[in-house]
């Protein structure tokens, strides 16, 4: 039986620092070598996992923004991107009286835009800033008509828990969108994120299993955002560090991110 095997990125495959060790690079590109069915789904934007992933051999379609993107990580462009129809409308109302900072991730044409309302910031926020002040993808724009300019595909507020929570309330009803709504791996702020309601981690899976001609789907993950894959694939493994709502539905525990857990999973079973 053909295996997918999935890992998460942040907190699970990629250690506390952010960088993948070169023990599970190692592992992983001999498995791929191998031709076994492996890939990653994430949070992260595509040019951001890829620098993370650069020195691994990934062939199969990669999962990013929580499955609202597929993507090729050879040519590292798009390959199917889900955004936002009727719904917009509805979020749009939602955020009228809101200054809680984020972005609007949009597509011009095959240009990703991450569109952010100037003279909103927090500590959160200006740290997020900071750390991609050479992203040439962040627009600041002057009115919050332009914040829905563009194919929108993707919402992210950043704030602390306290602040994102009644926002949170506000948008979990609203029909054909999926939230996520966790702390960052890094600081004490929370992310709130919203995406189209067939944009999932497991959606995704679904597609690269059928493009892969796979029979079981194995899954690795540590977070929130983890739980609809591990919901759906047939074996789901949490590291360590992972959070009890995701272990309490996984198959089993293994080692924590910073000791290679999910490469050595994959090492000592196939």
């Amino acid at each position: 039986m053909k295996t997918l095997y999935v890992t998460d990125l942040d907190g699970t495959l990629m250690r506390d620092d952010k960088t993948i060790s070169n023990e599970s690079v190692a592992i992983f590109n001999r498995l791929l070598a191998q031709d076994i069915s492996l890939t990653y789904a994430t949070a992260r934007s595509l040019s951001s996992a890829s620098e993370i992933t650069q020195n691994i051999s990934f062939k199969l379609p990669v999962i990013i923004r929580n499955g609202t993107i597929l993507a090729n990580p050879k040519s590292k462009r798009e390959i199917e991107i889900s955004t936002f129809g009727e719904e917009l409308e509805h979020i749009r109302q939602a955020l009228a009286d809101i200054t809680i900072p984020g972005f609007a991730t949009a597509y011009f044409g095959s240009n990703e835009v991450k569109l952010c309302l100037t003279g909103r910031m927090n500590e959160g926020f200006q740290d997020y800033l900071q750390n991609h002040s050479g992203d040439r993808r962040i627009h600041m724009v002057d009115t919050e008509d332009k914040l829905y300019e563009g194919k929108t595909c993707y919402f992210t507020f950043i704030a602390p828990k306290n602040e994102l929570q009644p926002l949170y309330e506000r948008v979990k009803h609203i029909k054909k969108i999926s939230c996520v709504f966790q702390q960052d791996k890094y600081r004490p702020e929370y992310w709130l994120e919203l995406c189209p309601q067939n944009a999932t981690k497991a959606t995704a899976i679904q597609k690269v299993k059928q493009l892969c001609g796979c029979q079981k789907v194995i899954v690795f993950g540590d977070s929130v955002n983890d739980i609809p894959m591990f919901r759906m694939a047939d074996e789901a493994y949490a590291t360590k560090n992972a959070i009890d709502s995701l272990k309490e539905i996984a198959t089993g525990i293994i080692d924590d991110n910073n000791t290679d857990g999910v490469a050595k999973w994959l090492d000592a079973h196939i």
